[in-house]
């Protein structure tokens, strides 16, 4: 059993030391991140985000993280792709605000990189950012939100997203065509199965039908039009990106020792997309607050095991999602369907050996440790019946 670390939005007293901020201090030093980063290099791996998305990590944590790691003699830079560092600047990421330089992963135009072969489907090899890999420490800062590909975007998914070149992201996405979901030989309504999608996600391109799954919520409208019977929607193409987030994320974690990698999930400004989109939608899950252990897989499920507890904001859902009315599955899979179970790369996590999906949470807490009871509500005075 990990543990993981929690600090919660709840405020004890009106005092900055019972903040969220001073909360993250106390957690960086539950890690033992601290401990071990003098004379040494910290590569913080986080999204960055794109265009006019303004709920990732918000500068200030960002800060905070970097000053403890500078104040412990460590040498810390952020990092994320080329394309997301050459655009941080107007989202508030500069050197400046955060304290210390920020650089791609695998160097601009992605010229550096480490090349791990291993078969998986239609991926013959990941190549892991070059950058990122050479730094001694590491500390995968995540934005907790929803993912539209696999339900979640945490610790996992920040590592075998972020942690690799762009062929290779491109290739995971890809692994959810390689198990066949149309039959052309019995396919008879051809380009007019296009139609059937409200959410456009059926294209007809050079006599092929292809589904972007990364979009599709599992309605079953094409396949209950498909009168013919030529396409199936199955778990394995949604399962397949699952299984490679996980593979690698376990091969961009081998380039560092086992004491020497740090996780921290901020869930905060939780919304239903990864932030590569490069917009903001409203929140969908209340906010929660920061985790952190050194066992992504325990991280992430804690996080997650939280955001089913807080439950879905439905009000606040983009009206081009539908919500699932069954409300034993997990808010992710209510707006993005039920074959996506955002569990399922912690699964395959767990069995590669990168962690356990057991953990118990610790909760830090300021100095004064106990709960101060809530003011008993004040009763209204009694009113006294009016002359007539």
């Amino acid at each position: 059993m990990s543990t993981v670390y929690f600090g919660s939005l709840e405020m004890n007293e009106p005092k900055s030391d019972s903040s969220l901020p001073a909360k993250l201090d106390m957690i960086l030093d539950k890690l033992g991140l601290k401990d071990v980063v003098k004379d040494q290099t910290v590569a913080i791996k986080m999204h960055l985000g794109y265009n006019t998305g303004y709920t990732t990590v918000h500068p200030f944590l960002v800060r905070r993280v970097v000053k403890a790691l500078k104040d412990a003699q460590g040498r810390p830079f952020i990092t994320d792709d080329h394309h997301a560092v050459a655009t941080a600047t107007a989202r508030g990421y500069t050197p400046e605000v955060l304290g210390c330089p920020i650089i791609p992963a695998a160097g601009f135009g992605e010229k550096h990189f480490y090349d791990h072969k291993f078969r998986y489907k239609n991926i013959e090899r990941f190549r892991v950012a070059g950058d990122l890999a050479d730094a001694s420490v590491l500390l995968d800062l995540s934005h907790a939100k929803g993912h539209n590909t696999c339900g979640f975007g945490g610790a996992i998914k920040n590592m075998a997203i972020g942690g690799v070149t762009s062929k290779t992201r491109i290739d995971i996405h890809n692994s959810a065509h390689y198990d066949a979901y149309w039959e052309k030989d019995r396919c008879s309504l051809k380009e007019k199965h296009v139609d059937t999608c409200p959410f456009e996600c059926i294209s007809w391109k050079q006599e092929k039908l292809r589904i972007l799954f990364d979009g599709c919520n599992q309605c079953m409208r094409c396949v209950e039009a498909a009168t013919d019977g030529c396409i199936q929607i199955n778990p394995v193409n949604f399962e397949s990106f699952q299984e490679a987030l996980a593979i690698s994320a376990r091969e961009v974690l081998s380039h560092f020792e086992k004491d020497m990698i740090f996780f921290v999930n901020v869930a905060l400004d939780i919304t239903p997309y990864c932030d590569c989109w490069g917009f903001t939608t409203p929140n969908v899950i209340p906010d929660i607050g920061i985790l952190a252990s050194r066992d992504i897989v325990a991280v992430d499920q804690a996080t997650l095991d939280l955001i089913a507890k807080k439950g879905l904001i439905e009000e606040d859902v983009p009206r081009w999602l539908e919500v699932r009315p069954e409300k034993h599955l997990h808010p992710f899979q209510r707006i993005h369907g039920s074959l996506k179970d955002p569990y399922l790369a912690l699964k395959h996590a767990e069995r590669l050996g990168l962690g356990t999906r057991s953990y118990k949470i610790e909760e830090v807490m300021p100095a004064e440790k106990r709960r101060l009871p809530r003011p008993a509500k004040i009763k209204p005075p009694g009113l006294k019946p009016s002359r007539t």
